[in-house]
């Protein structure tokens, strides 16, 4: 056989062997670049994929930062120490709170509440716009020379609404004393409570250098009337122009003008003024001119309406500085008895009578009972013990003491004196000066 054909016949499986393996080799870079692509894009589809949730994780936390929140459900608080986050107590549902500056990221998991140590989970706060403003009458009210400090674990309360617990020792300076089983002082610009198992001790602590206002003078008005306004009885119809500069001098002279829980706490010795009286009107009648007066001045006042000569009290609701309580419903009759000032009626109704007046004049009005002011100025120990039975907790009488001042821890809260204030002709602005 001819050898280069033998060569050739060598050469072909050589050859075969050589494309087979070119076409494997082929083959696999084609399968690594494949494979490359493939995982390249997985990678980079899982990678977007995870970047898309953590943006979504990001916006949902920012969702529920903002300066100021709501608490959405009752939460727990936390303390930070050694950069682990300690439970510290509960913060109650509807409450609102203002947030300090966070950089929010994947790790963000609490919220730091402004100017306190405590941090909330992000998930349990919505947004809101603006915080609800509270009333801070409180800060007319001098502090006790008394802190309390509280037990490890206690909770501060509005009216009888949770606000807060927390669980470590605090010291607060007292701003209402032993009212009702309760102490009441601030904490984030509020008045508070707290319940006096929740204490541990009273301690002395000058908290101020003024003087608690020895003594109180509740001023007694009827007709306030305005140019246009018609007032026949001249011995108690005032001008608003004189009732007008009697205000201006307390607001002038930084009077407070304390409500009727405020004057009932005040001699009972649970809350301390240093300078104050109480404004008063008696029946119901031109008070207009009077709620434009004191809302001018921000002072505020009490009438006692006698709720038997009314209809409609939708007007008395609408008044902005002047707060009310019962002067009876159909008792307001004089010389229908004996003795007394003018022989009225509530001098010789029966008991049982004389409480369902009093509760009946507090349904009309939409009104829990607590203060009266007795018609007439006339009572006696049968009116003041059904008074006591509708339960009211404090009742005016007309003038009694020196200047008809009542004194804390000394007044008979039953018969608290008013100073009747009269028309211009009988009564100058000097003299009313001297009542208070």
């Amino acid at each position: 056989m001819d050898k280069n054909v033998e060569l050739i016949d060598e050469e072909k499986p050589k050859k075969r062997r050589k494309l087979k393996k070119n076409i494997w080799i082929i083959f696999i870079v084609l399968l690594l670049i494949v494979g490359g692509f493939s995982y390249y894009f997985i990678r980079e589809n899982n990678l977007k994929k995870k970047q898309e949730e953590e943006r979504k994780i990001i916006l949902n936390i920012k969702s529920h930062y903002n300066e100021y929140v709501k608490v959405d459900r009752d939460s727990r608080i936390f303390i930070k120490k050694n950069n682990e986050y300690i439970e510290n107590g509960m913060i109650y549902q509807d409450e609102e709170l203002s947030l300090d500056d966070v950089d929010i990221n994947l790790n963000t998991k609490y919220f730091p509440i402004k100017d306190k140590d405590y941090y909330i989970e992000y998930n349990n706060v919505s947004k809101i716009d603006e915080l609800k403003e509270y009333s801070n009458r409180y800060q007319n009210y001098l502090p006790f020379n008394e802190n309390i400090i509280t037990k490890e674990n206690f909770t501060l309360y509005d009216n009888d609404k949770e606000v807060i617990t927390l669980k470590e020792e605090k010291e607060f300076p007292i701003i209402i004393k032993d009212y009702e089983n309760k102490y009441y002082v601030e904490y984030d610009n509020r008045l508070l409570s707290i319940k006096k198992d929740d204490v541990k001790e009273v301690v002395k602590h000058e908290n101020t250098t003024k003087k608690n206002q020895s003594k109180i003078t509740t001023l007694a008005y009827h007709r306030i009337y305005d140019t246009n306004d018609k007032c026949t009885d001249n011995y108690i119809c005032l001008k608003k122009a004189s009732f007008d500069k009697q205000m201006k001098y307390l607001s002038d002279n930084h009077y407070f003008t304390l409500n009727m829980r405020e004057l009932y706490m005040y001699l009972k010795g649970n809350l301390q003024i240093e300078k104050g009286v109480t404004i008063t009107f008696d029946d119901g009648y031109l008070y207009k001119a009077a709620d434009e007066v004191l809302n001018k001045y921000n002072l505020n006042g009490t009438m006692f309406v006698i709720t038997g000569h009314f209809k409609d009290f939708t007007p008395f609701h609408e008044l902005t500085n002047i707060d009310l309580e019962s002067h009876t419903d159909h008792l307001h009759r004089n010389y229908v008895c004996t003795g007394g000032n003018q022989g009225g009626a509530i001098l010789c109704a029966g008991h049982d009578d004389i409480v369902k007046d009093l509760k009946s004049s507090c349904e009309k009005l939409g009104i829990e009972p607590f203060a009266l002011a007795f018609p007439f100025y006339d009572y006696n120990d049968k009116a003041i013990n059904a008074l006591k039975d509708a339960g009211f907790k404090i009742s005016f009488i007309g003038r009694g003491g020196k200047m008809g001042k009542a004194t804390p821890k000394e007044t008979d809260l039953y018969k608290v004196p008013r100073m009747t204030i009269w028309n211009d002709n009988l009564m100058s602005f000097n003299t009313w000066k001297s009542y208070l």
